[in-house]
């Protein structure tokens, strides 16, 4: 049986930016989205079409968590710089490159021109 605090201490290890993992043991604590709408996949290994360079570019989310409850958040706001409707987030161990951990469509897809601002939340239940 996983305890209360091993919960809290797992939510900790796999997203918390002051985490001191690294290579293979990093925190997956970046956000990266994509307009590319199809489903995700167990196999992914990309976010394919992710955006790659500019204000939509892979970013570091802020982590929170609550002890005691069985999920935690990464959020992150991107302020366009371009014409884009984002459809996809992905959850990765690093700036470039790393693990993608976890992808995700988005409740709604989010039509962006230059100057707009979306907040980007990912929930994962541990």
């Amino acid at each position: 049986m996983r305890t209360d605090s091993g919960r809290d201490h797992q939510a900790r290890v796999m997203s918390d930016t002051a985490s001191t993992g690294t290579g293979a043991y990093a925190p997956a604590c970046y956000l990266g989205v994509t307009a590319n709408s199809t489903a995700p996949a167990a196999g992914d290994t990309t976010l394919a079409g992710e955006v790659a360079s500019g204000t939509l570019a892979r970013a570091l989310a802020v982590y929170a968590h609550t002890n005691g409850t069985a999920s935690y958040t990464l959020t992150k706001t991107f302020t366009s710089d371009q014409t884009i409707t984002l459809a996809k987030v992905g959850v990765f161990t690093a700036a470039s490159g790393g693990t993608m951990v976890f992808e995700t469509l988005l409740n709604s897809p989010a039509p962006l021109v230059s100057g707009d601002q979306v907040q980007v939340t990912s929930t994962i239940t541990i």
